[in-house]
C-alpha cells in the first residue's frame, strides 16, 4: 500500500473540516478512488468539499440528515443548494441514519437502548462520533445504490458539524453490515 498521509486532531470540531478535505483528497488521489461520500447537514461541509474535490473527476455523493430528524419535519439541508449540486452531478441521498431510526425514539421516549443504538453509542464513545457517521454513510449510500457493496470508498464526517474524520472503507449495505471494513483511519480528533 502507497504511503497514506494520517492525522489525530487535538480536538474534535468544524475548524478541521479544510484539513481533513484535504488530506482525504491526497489519499483518495494516492489510491485512485473517485467516491468520495461526504456527510452534510446544512451544506457547509459540501461546499468547503466541492472546492477541493472536482464534481467532473470525483464522484461526490453527499448523505444528509432524514427529514425529521429534530422534532420539526424540516430538512436542514439547503433546497437551492441540493439543486445546485445536483446539476454538477453531485448526488444527494437522503434517508434513515443506518445506526439510528426507530431505536434512537426508543432511546428518547423510553430511555431504552436497543442493540443498535447501543452500538451506535459505543462507537462514538470509544472512537468517536466521526467514525460512527462514516461508517454509517457508507451503509446508507450502499442501501441507496449510490455504491456498490465491495466499493473502496473515502468518507469524510465530523463531530456535529464540519469534518474532522475520514477514512478509508470497503463498503456494504445495511443487512451486509458484518462485512464493513474500515480499511484505515485517515483523519479523527483524540
Amino acid at each position: 500500500m502507497p504511503e497514506l498521509k494520517f492525522k489525530i486532531f487535538d480536538s474534535p470540531g468544524k475548524e478541521n473540516t479544510k484539513e481533513t478535505l484535504e488530506l482525504a483528497k491526497f489519499n483518495a488521489d494516492l489510491l485512485n478512488i473517485k467516491k468520495i461520500l461526504i456527510a452534510s447537514t446544512t451544506g457547509d461541509t459540501i461546499n468547503q468539499a466541492i472546492t477541493i474535490f472536482d464534481p467532473s473527476i470525483y464522484e461526490l455523493i453527499v448523505i444528509t440528515h432524514n427529514y425529521g430528524f429534530r422534532k420539526d419535519a424540516e430538512q436542514k439541508f439547503p433546497a437551492k443548494l441540493r439543486n445546485d449540486l445536483e446539476k454538477q452531478k453531485v448526488k444527494i441521498i437522503t434517508g434513515v441514519l443506518a445506526f439510528s431510526g426507530v431505536g434512537s425514539s426508543l432511546l428518547r421516549k423510553y430511555q431504552q437502548y436497543d442493540s443498535t443504538a447501543m452500538f451506535s453509542t459505543l462507537l462514538r464513545t470509544i472512537i468517536c462520533q466521526g467514525i460512527k457517521v462514516v461508517m454509517e454513510i457508507v451503509l446508507m449510500a450502499c442501501d441507496a445504490g449510490a455504491i456498490k457493496v465491495g466499493e473502496d470508498v473515502i468518507s469524510i464526517a465530523g463531530t456535529g458539524r464540519g469534518a474532522d474524520t475520514c477514512c478509508l472503507i470497503k463498503s456494504t449495505s445495511t443487512r451486509l453490515f458484518e462485512d464493513l471494513r474500515v480499511k484505515a483511519i485517515l483523519a479523527k480528533p483524540t
